[in-house]
């Protein structure tokens, strides 16, 4: 039996996905250093999640990749990566990816055993070092059971951690600026209707787990006629326009920050809210992590493995369960024009949600 005060072996984690990915990987970071406290953790990310890790004390080194799809041969990037990560001399990988591009990669790392998800990758079908440990990934589980369930092939079972994102008090008190112009005694509701940037010709691109624009503006409309609510719209800079639109003429107060926050930011700013509405999105997940109670409007995706988990505020998912969805594993969803997963959802439903969860959260 594994003493846990006494286990001091040096763990990589490596999830290099969006934000929302990586997001779902740290609860498994948090059960880890909460039986094995004297474990060395790092943390191998892709570019744009590294800020998401940036600030989390539980892990002791932090790692990042900004072309993981780029050959090796050719890849700077990736030959400077495995000189350092050889001699770092990793005894435990947890490889929380499945692209046989990037196992090839962690292979080269030459660690003392990878654990991961079965099938094995075919890098690590041919033997070496690097002894591939799997168990079956559960379809008809989240993914953070998943990894917690892999993390237990230390020699523990894992307890579940809420997702975590952390940042100093000098974003807290950015955040706390950029909101000191709304009213300060009616709720704060942000919404992330997350459509994207333009396409070529400046058409606008209405992704598959979009919602209309103008259930967005009518939601808006009937939750500060019930409930004197002000709104901040979130989203990337391509999206300032968009919410823009979304606000445009509506006598109500609107704070629109499209692309004025990283990450760390976003999540102070949603966790000053009194709730989020979102489509199936990174902003979903971080107020999740926050614990701002939350309504997200499910389409094409498996609501099993990826839903927004909170183990300490509510999260409410309106899923209308079509016979055509969950799509998004398969060639429904490329030739997919008429989205109706998310269409199918109504204001109305929205609105009662939000109102009901306002007055749970009074």
């Amino acid at each position: 039996m594994i003493n846990p005060q006494n286990f001091s072996r040096r763990i990589l984690i490596i999830r290099a996905g969006a934000v929302g990915d990586v997001l779902m990987a740290t609860p498994l970071i948090s059960a880890i250093r909460n039986v094995f406290p004297n474990s060395y953790l790092g943390f191998l990310t892709s570019r744009y999640a590294m800020p998401l890790l940036q600030y989390n004390k539980e892990i002791d080194a932090l790692y990042d990749i900004k072309y993981r799809k780029l050959p090796y041969w050719i890849s700077m990037e990736k030959q400077k990566l495995v000189r350092k990560m050889r001699e770092e001399r990793w005894d435990v990988i947890f490889l929380l990816e499945s692209n046989p591009l990037f196992a090839a990669l962690i292979k080269k790392f030459n660690a003392e055993a990878v654990y991961g998800f079965n099938p094995p990758p075919p890098p690590f079908m041919k033997g070496g070092k690097g002894e591939f440990n799997g168990i079956q990934f559960l379809p008809d589980s989240h993914v953070i059971s998943n990894f917690l369930k892999l993390g237990s092939l230390l020699g523990k079972d894992l307890k579940e951690f809420p997702m975590k994102i952390c940042w100093p008090d000098s974003i807290s008190e950015r955040v706390n600026l950029l909101l000191s112009g709304l009213p300060a005694n009616s709720p704060k509701i942000a919404i992330h209707a997350g459509f994207g940037p333009a396409r070529k010709g400046g058409k606008r691109a209405i992704g598959i787990r979009s919602w209309p624009i103008e259930r967005f503006r009518e939601t808006i409309l009937r939750l500060h006629g019930e409930t004197f609510a002000s709104f901040v719209l979130t989203g990337t800079l391509k999206e300032f326009e968009i919410n823009e639109a979304i606000g445009e003429g509506l006598n109500v107060p609107i704070l629109n920050l499209a692309g004025q926050t990283t990450v760390p930011e976003l999540g102070a700013l949603l966790k000053e809210m009194g709730m989020v509405i979102s489509i199936d999105s990174s902003p979903a997940h971080i107020a999740a992590a926050v614990g701002t109670p939350l309504i997200v409007l499910w389409g094409p995706a498996i609501e099993a493995n990826t839903s927004p988990r909170s183990i300490n505020s509510p999260v409410a998912i309106i899923n209308k369960h079509l016979p055509c969805s969950p799509c998004y594993e398969t060639p429904r969803k490329d030739t997919c024009k008429n989205n109706i997963c998310m269409q199918a959802i109504q204001v109305e439903e929205v609105v009662a949600e939000a109102i009901k969860l306002l007055i749970e959260r009074r």
